[in-house]
């Protein structure tokens, strides 16, 4: 054949096929065809497309055999059959004679529907899986080759593929072999995280040097800093003496020799005046605290202090044993039960609970969670940890290891809608359960954080796996909150041991310090 000839014939893609294949074949033309590349169409060899009556059958294979750049194979439970005419194997066959490593790459194996066999010398090539649900990411693959694209590894298959809900007799099942294996696709995939950005820091903090009548004298005559119990108390002497009605300690955080907090240190009005020097004032701006990692501890222990009260104004109660630890009390000393919203429906979940056998209430069951702000990759992110309180009455937490062992078996690995429910429902308890952004008082300026949670996002997934979980969650929310309190139902139908034993268990706590933010 000349050059010419082959020019005029140049196609992208020979599809080899059965006849009684050829409605998928035909449709499979049909999509390739509607794909361009380098501003032109793709093309393929389609023989009731390229074979005119009255032409020879082989010439025009052959013909298009050598002016394809790749050869597909339509793989069906058909295309191998023994009993065929035997032109499929003969395609195949002289494909594979060029290049019987098919090193190549001509030879691309199509699996258009599931094969139940798949002779030894294609079982090591890659296939791209056209079937049913997988037909569009498929098209997807098949077309990047046509277009010299990267794409990714697709299905290689190492034996014979099982139909799902087939049964194989143990002479066949080879279990290396038998199952279709493949690589990560090419996809970007995003999985939501227990991590809330933190949209907006307050402006400044302020600093100041403490009153000369708090600090204390040294034995060589010099001054030192008071210690933070002692400026709280000058602070309680204050009120009392004034009558004021303020039921929170104001946040703020002692550093070489200075006082740093987020309250307006120049209104007469502030908390801390009582304690602060009025000659000695600075306001700093946060991108100061943020550069400078000591500096940076102190911002992060006033954000914490700050979620502290936060938490506590919302009604939870913040753990006195556990830094960052806040949960739900009881409800006028019956179980306690709230309402959220997950997206738009309204749901309800009980989050503390008596746990009571043969009449007697053995101990109490809470819902809480730690939450910490902390600084990560140049950000600041609210931390969210679920987990469980175990108290006596319903309010004071019961501590030991036997409590921590119980609790570890509520709590196993979960998939990325509960990781959602739950970042979503204390989104809710940060919004105290209102419409609109979680805004957090800190002193006189707020903070405000973000109520979607940040992505995990990389580059390797499954394609065509992804769900709308904001969209589900609505409907899931009811289930995942059941089957949560079954689960803790039936791992606390055992009763956890009322004697309290020394608390070994070790927790991250805040860079810098952090108080309790009970109302004094």
């Amino acid at each position: 054949m000349s050059s010419h000839s082959v020019a005029n014939t140049f196609r992208d893609i020979f599809l080899s096929h059965r006849t009684v294949n050829k409605p998928l074949a035909r449709d499979l033309a049909g999509d390739i065809e509607a794909a361009g590349f380098q501003g032109r169409t793709l093309l393929t060899w389609l023989d009731e497309a390229e074979i005119r009556p009255g032409q020879s059958i082989p010439a025009m294979v052959n013909s298009g055999l050598e002016s394809s750049r790749f050869i597909g194979l339509v793989m069906t439970p058909d295309y191998f059959d023994p009993s065929a005419t035997g032109w499929t194997d003969a395609e195949w066959h002289a494909a594979l004679y060029q290049d019987p490593d098919n090193r190549s790459a001509r030879i691309i194996p199509l699996l258009m529907q599931d094969s139940p066999y798949i002779p030894m010398l294609l079982r090591h090539l890659y296939a791209i899986d056209l079937r049913a649900d997988h037909y569009e990411h498929g098209l997807k693959q098949l077309l990047a080759v046509l277009r010299d694209e990267p794409l990714p590894r697709p299905i290689s298959h190492r034996g014979q593929l099982i139909t799902s809900g087939s049964r194989i007799s143990r002479s066949t099942l080879v279990a290396e072999r038998a199952v279709p294996q493949a690589d990560p696709d090419v996809v970007t995939e995003r999985l939501y995280c227990n991590l809330l950005p933190i949209e907006r820091l307050p402006q400044y903090v302020y600093s100041a040097s403490i009153i000369p009548d708090l600090m204390r004298t040294r034995k060589d005559g010099s001054l030192s800093m008071p210690s933070k119990s002692e400026i709280k108390n000058a602070i309680r002497a204050y009120r009392e003496n004034t009558g004021s009605s303020d039921l929170y300690m104001p946040a703020f955080r002692l550093f070489e020799d200075r006082l740093f907090t987020f309250h307006d240190l120049e209104s007469s009005e502030s908390p801390l005046s009582p304690v602060v020097d009025e000659g000695d004032i600075e306001a700093l701006d946060i991108p100061t605290f943020v550069r400078e990692e000591e500096l940076r501890k102190v911002l992060l222990s006033l954000i914490n202090m700050s979620l502290a009260r936060h938490m506590v104004h919302a009604g939870l109660c913040a753990d006195d044993s556990k830094l960052g630890r806040y949960f739900f009390p009881s409800k006028d000393g019956g179980e306690n039960v709230i309402t959220w919203t997950p997206r738009k429906k309204r749901a309800s979940r009980t989050v503390a609970k008596p746990v009571v056998k043969d009449g007697k209430t053995l101990f109490w069951r809470h819902l809480g969670a730690y939450l910490q702000v902390i600084f990560l990759v140049g950000r600041f992110y609210l931390k969210i940890s679920p987990t469980w309180v175990i108290t006596d009455d319903g309010r004071t937490p019961s501590g030991g290891p036997d409590i921590g062992k119980r609790v570890s078996k509520w709590t196993n690995p979960e998939r990325n809608l509960q990781v959602l429910f739950h970042v979503r429902f204390w989104t809710s308890v940060l919004r105290n359960r209102r419409a609109g952004p979680i805004s957090i008082w800190a002193g006189d300026q707020s903070l405000e954080v973000a109520t979607v949670p940040a992505l995990i996002q990389q580059s390797y997934g499954i394609d065509g796996d992804q769900r709308d979980l904001m969209r589900l969650l609505d409907e899931e929310a009811p289930l995942i909150a059941a089957e949560e309190e079954e689960k803790a139902d039936h791992a606390t139908s055992e009763g956890i041991p009322n004697e309290p034993s020394e608390d070994n268990t070790e927790i991250e706590e805040f860079e810098g310090d952090m108080e309790n933010a009970n109302a004094e």
